[in-house]
């Protein structure tokens, strides 16, 4: 009679005849082992993965807001500079601007060492990672470009403005 594995004939459960472990299948338990701890390393292997992709997109993220951020405070001060100003002009090669402040003060701006300097009292920098600064003036148009550089990122804004009170004189 075919019966329920386990069963007796008398409809008793023996629990011994279900969980039987013969001397051939004692090696399964090995190869279990052996899978699991294998599906574990590939999950922990992909998670390190992901959180690497993560990581380097934060990263990368957060170097272009700075760049970011570094231009416009550069842009922020020559407009407001070129707007307010009397007059402005260049140096020969086009890489200092030198403005006639409403007041009659000159105020100089470059850059020198990754930082942009807006110096009239004091060197304090006005913004970081300034890897080349270029003017052009063209009567009261003041046309300029800004080249930032920050570990793996590069970025470059071209931007002009016009002097309020030159525009006035033409």
């Amino acid at each position: 009679m075919g019966g329920i594995p386990g069963r007796s004939n008398t409809g008793t459960l023996n629990v011994r005849k279900i969980f039987r472990t013969g001397a051939d299948e004692r090696g399964v338990m090995l190869v279990d082992l052996l899978l699991g701890l294998a599906l574990a390393l590939l999950v922990i292997i992909t998670l390190q993965q992901i959180s690497t992709l993560i990581l380097n997109g934060y990263s990368r993220n957060s170097e272009q807001a700075e760049l970011q951020y570094s231009s416009r405070m550069a842009l922020d001060c020559i407009q407001q500079d070129i707007r307010t100003s009397k007059d402005f002009q260049l140096n020969a090669d086009g890489s200092q601007l030198i403005i006639t402040g409403a007041g009659g003060e000159n105020i100089r701006i470059y850059a020198n060492g990754g930082n942009l300097y807006r110096r009239d009292v004091s060197t304090i920098p006005v913004a970081e990672n300034i890897s080349a600064v270029s003017f052009t003036k063209s009567g009261s148009r003041l046309q300029g470009k800004l080249k930032l550089h920050s570990q793996g990122d590069d970025y470059e804004v071209d931007f002009f403005c016009f002097s309020r009170v030159l525009q006035a004189h033409e």
